[in-house]
């Protein structure tokens, strides 16, 4: 592989480095045995997945610093993973209370017996495939290709998976190479690799960086009814906390309604920044993203048919049994969203 700053510029390098510094602080974080979920009723600790924060995390930082967690009288501390299936096996710990997961990897584990349930949900997938060679002009010249992916078995590996079924190609016909969080876009400027998985924002910096980044493949094309990603907790904890809980998904629902407002792009795409992005490049990403409602306004985003085709798909891909799966009733609790939605329609 070529050197990460080889005729790159050095804000790239830097992006690597500092990344590379912080994986090694969450991977401490991670393992360290003791507790830290929240003991206090109306407290929650929440993981997002990245570091700094995929563009996923946009919202509840939008949510904390723009006051409505506050609002709503809960106390939230946010709390950054290397990836999602890292945040996730958090919550089985009992390290934080709730975090966002890929939803195959929620499902499978859920599958499984592992006492987890969505409460809160994102069903529009933005996943694609991004290369910068011209020798990779399909999904058929993807095969022997290095890949990025977060995590094997996290959410750009599950969603590859789905996207090389597009041309008959398996997950053993491409070699997926770990690059966690935003890692992957900063290791294909910078020359590393030539392929990965990405989300819209990535395309977004890397053409500002002046380097654009082709989508050759999209998990839309393949299949646009996947489910993205959930908010999961143990139902232990969700039983134990339910008011904080709800209190919140309200917040999180009143700061969707700030973000569809054209009014509030400029100061969402400044929280924005929290993902690394520039504000200019978090703005381009923002439109798009409220173009493709992956936000879901006034929805919990936890609908039947998106998750048991999830399901259904991962069935089909191996990481579910086919014995018994799960039905959408084994993996969601919608009573808790729906609590919230009447409270704040309540208080408007």
């Amino acid at each position: 592989m070529k050197g990460l700053v080889s005729g790159r510029p050095a804000r790239i390098a830097a992006v690597l480095t500092a990344a590379a510094a912080l994986l090694v602080s969450a991977a401490t974080a991670s393992a360290t045995p003791a507790a830290h979920a929240s003991k206090k009723a109306d407290s929650l600790v929440i993981g997002l997945p990245g570091i700094p924060p995929v563009f996923l995390g946009v919202r509840p930082y939008l949510a904390l610093q723009g006051g409505y967690y506050k609002k709503w009288g809960v106390d939230v501390t946010l709390k950054g993973f290397a990836t999602g299936t890292d945040a996730v096996r958090a919550v089985q710990a009992g390290q934080i209370d709730a975090a966002w997961s890929p939803t195959p990897f929620a499902l499978t584990l859920i599958s499984k017996g592992t006492p987890l349930v969505g409460i809160e949900g994102m069903d529009k997938v933005d996943w694609l495939v991004g290369v910068n060679s011209s020798s990779i002009q399909s999904c058929a010249d993807l095969k022997g290709q290095n890949i990025g992916v977060d995590s094997i078995g996290g959410a750009r590996y599950a969603a590859l998976q789905g996207m090389l079924s597009k041309c008959k190609l398996t997950i053993q016909d491409v070699k997926p190479i770990v690059l966690p969080g935003n890692t992957a876009i900063a290791a294909m400027l910078a020359g590393q690799i030539h392929a990965s998985v990405l989300h819209l924002d990535d395309l977004a910096e890397a053409s500002k960086q002046g380097e654009p980044v082709r989508k050759i493949l999209t998990l839309t094309q393949v299949d646009p009814f996947q489910h993205y990603d959930m908010l999961v907790a143990t139902k232990d904890n969700v039983a134990a906390k339910r008011a904080a809980f709800v209190k919140m998904i309200a917040a999180d629902i009143a700061a969707t309604r700030y973000m569809y407002n054209p009014k509030a792009l400029d100061k969402v795409s400044q929280i924005a920044t929290v993902t690394g992005h520039d504000a200019n490049v978090s703005k381009v990403a923002i439109k798009e993203y409220l173009a493709l409602k992956w936000w879901p306004l006034d929805r919990s985003g936890l609908g039947v048919a998106g998750i048991t085709r999830t399901i259904f798909e991962n069935v089909k891909l191996g990481n579910i049994s086919n014995g018994n799966p799960p039905k959408w009733k084994d993996v969601v609790d919608t009573t808790l969203w729906k609590q919230a939605f009447a409270q704040v329609n309540k208080k408007k």
